[in-house]
């Protein structure tokens, strides 16, 4: 469990013998961190706090000051996002004027922040509500490693599977690019064999775009990472479609969106936050798999 991050399974919980399951534009997850603290996120809330973990039990204590993040995304275009609450007044008043489309977007919102606070609300419950016992089960077939998944349960029988979003393995693996999604329409990327993507516990991502070598800087955010500074470190020509496949990845790369992940030793899968069927989505594997 420790070094890695994980989520609900599912995004779904049991509290009070009722599974709770959160709404889709929700990023609950939780990181155990090997310095005695627990950090994560009820869903768009951050956390942070002392853990203890004896044996096959977890207790967490004192809350702790969140760290600033020390960048941000671009701004998303999409609905489907933790929004703040003056990024949600900046929508409704889109609508200034409208009367009958101001009045649905303020209801949309309301209806919104209330599901979400009743999800926090229980997922905080859950996690601070005593010890918990931890247990494993049996990934269902097909499922990516690991092959059994942890599972916390509490003394009132409160339980949640928790699901991973990036492996011990993940760092300093190089990843080949497979696979681009436009608009739930998925294409095999021609120059895949040309590219590599290895990702460093200092912020760092390295590799090659097709032709030439690149950097960048990765800010990962629990369930989402985005890129920053992305540039070029060789200027060596070839092939004009591979010139032009590397120039669509750099762009990619620069362009700095949000991307909600998973990425195990075995492989990774990004996609832009919002509504999968309309997003850009990248596929990758190992290159010793390839």
């Amino acid at each position: 469990m420790f070094g890695g991050i994980w989520t609900f399974d599912s995004f779904t919980l049991t509290v009070d013998g009722k599974e709770v399951r959160g709404p889709g534009f929700a990023n609950p997850w939780i990181e155990f961190r090997d310095d005695g603290t627990v950090a994560g996120d009820y869903g768009c809330t951050p956390f942070r706090a002392k853990a203890k973990l004896e044996a096959n039990t977890l207790t967490l204590g004192e809350a702790l000051p969140v760290p600033s993040p020390s960048a941000t995304p671009a701004p998303s275009d999409t609905e489907e996002s933790c929004q703040t609450p003056e990024q949600q007044q900046q929508e409704i008043a889109r609508y200034k004027g409208l009367k009958e489309l101001e009045k649905e977007k303020s209801e949309y919102y309301a209806e919104r922040n209330e599901k979400l606070a009743d999800f926090e609300a229980k997922v905080k419950k859950f996690l601070h509500r005593g010890q918990l016992k931890i247990t494993e089960v049996e990934r269902e077939s097909g499922g990516p490693p690991p092959g059994t998944l942890p599972q916390l349960r509490n003394e009132h029988g409160d339980v949640a599977t928790l699901d991973i979003v990036r492996s011990t393995g993940f760092f300093d693996t190089p990843f080949q690019l497979t696979m681009r999604t436009f608009y739930d329409h998925p294409e095999d990327f021609r120059s895949a064999k040309d590219t590599s993507f290895t990702f460093h516990r200092d912020g760092t991502v390295t590799g090659k775009l097709v032709c030439n070598d690149f950097t960048a800087r990765v800010y990962f955010n629990g369930s989402h990472l985005f890129f920053r500074d992305a540039e070029l470190t060789t200027h060596r020509t070839c092939a004009a479609q591979k010139m032009k496949d590397e120039a669509d990845l750099l762009k990619m790369l620069r362009q700095s969106l949000n991307y909600r992940y998973t990425g195990t030793g075995g492989g990774m899968y990004m996609r832009e936050d919002g509504d999968e069927h309309w997003t850009l989505g990248i596929t990758f594997r190992t290159a010793k798999d390839q």
